[in-house]
């Protein structure tokens, strides 16, 4: 049988307090948007915020995964590669044809914003991609993720899909469902890179490049 165990050395207390960090997110959107009336301009200053502080708090795991990475430079870059064509597929399937909730930038609210355009960029690119990875890994953290991976990569999906759907998506509940249909692939995707190889770079590189050019092409 498939069980959960520890597989680092991250305490409760820290998985918990990654997560706060995670959901301050919406939080500090949430404030910011009423103060300026912008809403990508308000995501867009939360993303950086959080997504630092994360990375601050959570700095020597960042560092261990980036030594993973860079000691095995060539799986992570064909991982990064094969994952962000995927996740490129996937995002344009649900702005298409899902309709899910998708954290992109709207063009009209920065079109009078030129100078914010490159925090926007960062922002709804690796900085978002950082945030889901980081967290989901601190959330995951206490999975066995070698023990039957199949099992533990759809548990990760469903688990973290949510979280992450409650998170961006507005009260409606008829975007609920192709929200977290499009997020429980997604995070499927970024669990099966993490299995294959050890670290969560490639999924940061991928998900961010993906982002990355569908922002651009958004923006311009």
């Amino acid at each position: 049988m498939t069980e959960f165990k520890k597989s680092t050395a991250m305490s409760t207390q820290r998985i918990l307090i990654s997560l706060f960090i995670f959901l301050l997110m919406p939080a500090i959107r949430f404030l910011i948007r009423n103060w300026i009336g912008n809403d990508t301009l308000a995501l867009m200053f939360a993303l950086n915020f959080c997504v630092w502080l994360l990375i601050i708090y959570d700095w020597e795991l960042f560092g261990l995964h980036w030594l993973r990475a860079k000691a095995n430079i060539p799986d992570t870059l064909l991982y990064s590669f094969i994952g962000m064509i995927v996740i490129f597929i996937w995002t344009y399937v649900d702005l298409h044809f899902l309709r899910g909730t998708v954290l992109l930038p709207n063009p009209a609210d920065i079109r009078r914003y030129p100078i914010a355009y490159p925090a926007v960029i960062i922002a709804f690119s690796f900085s978002l991609s950082a945030l889901v990875n980081i967290t989901f890994k601190c959330v995951t953290d206490h999975f066995k993720m070698h023990a039957g991976e199949a099992i533990m990569i759809l548990i990760s999906g469903f688990l973290f899909g949510f979280v992450y759907t409650i998170c961006i998506t507005p009260a409606r509940p008829a975007l609920f469902f192709p929200t977290y249909l499009y997020n429980v692939i997604l995070i499927c995707a970024l669990s099966y890179l993490y299995n294959q190889t050890h670290s969560f770079i490639p999924g940061i590189l991928a998900m961010g490049t993906a982002y990355l050019i569908l922002t651009i092409l958004i923006l311009f």
